[in-house]
């Protein structure tokens, strides 16, 4: 009986580690950091887009965003390192028509949302307002712990190039509170199957 209290303890305890495993959020390493909007450029469609000068000696000279703080993405691919899930959001810049296509390590992982046709929109050089602006392409897209290389494309280009943003941040995870409350209720009821399987 004594055994089995002690496994049991075992168990919450790694049932309570795992939980606050959960709640971390994604670490990234390598070039791309977590929470920060990166610009790149383009020139026309199927040819991937790169980052901007003088980050990537070889892109276009890009304009810095005159909101949201941005940075300028290097020569791509653009790798990281995820410790937990992660999400990519990509969005257009400037003047709508624009739409692209995602790759993670050469495969294609989905497409931005289709612009607004016939309508010319302008959002400006801020990627938090291109994000929220209705008619301009954006993307958000999930990605798995682990490592990554993204590269992008854009299927649509009507300017013959222009500039986007992409961000990653760590994935939604529950409130600490609602973890809490999952937890201590998985907790009674394990507490409570103990119990009925005692003499």
């Amino acid at each position: 009986m004594r055994v089995s209290a002690i496994a049991a303890s075992k168990r919450v305890r790694l049932a309570l580690a795992t939980g606050l495993m959960a709640m971390a959020p994604a670490v990234l390493a390598g070039p791309i950091l977590g929470s920060t909007w990166y610009e790149f450029g383009f020139t026309d469609v199927g040819v991937s887009a790169t980052g901007c000068d003088p980050a990537d000696p070889s892109g276009p000279f890009c304009i810095p965003s005159s909101g949201t703080a941005t940075t300028f993405l290097d020569a791509r691919p653009w790798p990281f390192t995820a410790l937990s899930s992660t999400t990519l959001t990509v969005t257009d810049a400037f003047t709508s028509g624009d739409r692209f296509e995602v790759f993670d390590f050469g495969i294609s992982i989905g497409f931005t949302s289709l612009p607004v046709a016939g309508a010319f929109v302008d959002c400006g050089d801020d990627p938090a307002v291109c994000l929220a602006t209705a008619g301009m392409s954006v993307g958000t897209f999930l990605l798995a712990a682990g490592d990554h290389s993204i590269t992008l494309s854009p299927i649509l280009a009507p300017d013959g190039g222009g500039a986007g943003y992409l961000r990653f941040a760590a994935a939604a995870v529950p409130e600490p509170g609602t973890l809490a409350l999952a937890m201590l209720g998985l907790l009674g009821l394990y507490l409570l199957r103990l119990r009925r399987r005692q003499p």
